[in-house]
């Protein structure tokens, strides 16, 4: 019986692990909840699943979420924001297992969480990491030339350029294909999220940005492939449900949960398209961060934090988002230079790069 310890359980991967887990009660068992603020929606399910230990991070800290995963064979990471990296470094470094639901982890702090990964196993939770990780596993990972991660293009893919600048909120929050929370819905109308999941693979996989190319496929059938240097693709096909790489993250293919078959008669089309980087700038931030010191990952991060919040507030304009992510990053730039790469500096250039966003997006700075 692997005992789980669920961190954001009150949220969109946390409820669907608690789904996995109740078609595979057999083999996992909850030891630990832990959510943000919903109280009433922890007790619910502390009734159901009878954890050991139960916490609420706003009113016990992020310390509360190493507390959780010390009784824990696999931790769900499913927090939002850097909260959590402290936690994850603290698995890994005790021969706990990780399954990462949380792409800021390794955006800001790949490069403190990889070299543990040999300690314990880092599993991903994201439908194109998964296939990723899937697809690799049929050449066991080597002479790999490229990997092609999917993208659906969110709901403005076919929105005229002209226009997208000004596009309303009710709009964003429309994505085609998956049923998601409200920041990774509008990192996905922006497709900020392709360069939070570029960064992420470029870690997980050992591969450079340049050598993961974006191809927006609008079905979402397709997670994600990789292309080997003889030439030949592999890609992972599945309907859309985050459920499946919960479940790989947890069980690998022994679980009892079963995504609904693709229908093949269906006269299933399946279609794929370059990213369009101008009409969506903020997808090619990974790339442009090479151009930056380490700490500047965290910058990027955490701009695009305020800015999704100014928009979801209709304070902000879908057009200015790009431009006050990369000033943002330019101001910190020549500063993040001298500085080390620890777990408290991606803390604090979290702190000061919200602080002097939100002044960009509030217009206290012009």
């Amino acid at each position: 019986m692997k005992r789980v310890a669920i961190l954001g359980s009150t949220g969109s991967i946390g409820t669907q692990t608690l789904d996995i887990i109740r078609h595979n009660g057999d083999k996992l068992k909850v030891v630990s909840l832990v959510a943000f603020s919903d109280d009433v929606k922890l007790q619910r399910q502390a009734a159901e699943f009878h954890p050991e230990y139960c916490a609420l991070i706003s009113k016990r800290g992020a310390d509360c979420l190493i507390e959780a995963v010390k009784r824990c064979d696999i931790a769900v990471v499913a927090t939002r924001g850097i909260t959590a990296l402290e936690c994850i470094i603290y698995c890994l470094q005790n021969g706990i297992d990780v399954a990462l639901a949380n792409k800021e982890a390794l955006v800001c702090g790949g490069g403190l969480i990889m070299p543990l990964a040999a300690k314990a196993n880092l599993y991903p939770i994201d439908s194109e990491h998964c296939a990723i990780k899937q697809c690799l596993s049929v050449h066991g990972g080597q002479n790999v030339s490229e990997i092609l991660l999917t993208a659906s293009g969110g709901p403005f893919w076919n929105t005229d350029i002209s226009s997208i600048g000004t596009a309303p909120v009710r709009q964003a929050l429309k994505h085609p294909n998956w049923n998601m929370g409200s920041k990774i819905t509008i990192d996905s109308a922006t497709m900020m999220n392709k360069s939070l999941e570029v960064i992420e693979a470029s870690w997980l996989f050992g591969v450079p940005v340049n050598n993961i190319r974006i191809v927006v496929h609008r079905q979402s059938v397709v997670h994600s492939m990789v292309e080997f240097t003889d030439g030949s693709v592999i890609a992972q096909l599945a309907v859309p449900d985050m459920r499946l790489p919960i479940q790989c993250a947890l069980l690998g293919n022994g679980g009892n949960w079963q995504a609904p078959s693709i229908d093949w008669a269906s006269s299933l089309s399946l279609t794929f398209e370059p990213c369009n980087f101008d009409k969506f700038p903020c997808a090619k931030l990974a790339y442009e961060m090479q151009n930056y010191p380490v700490l500047c990952t965290t910058v990027m991060n955490a701009a695009n934090d305020i800015c999704v919040d100014r928009y979801l507030q209709e304070k902000l304009s879908f057009g200015q988002i790009y431009n006050i992510i990369i000033t943002t990053v330019k101001h910190f730039a020549e500063q993040a230079a001298r500085d080390d790469f620890t777990v408290q500096n991606i803390g604090l250039y979290d702190k000061r790069a919200k602080e002097y966003a939100a002044r960009l997006a509030d217009g206290v700075i012009c």
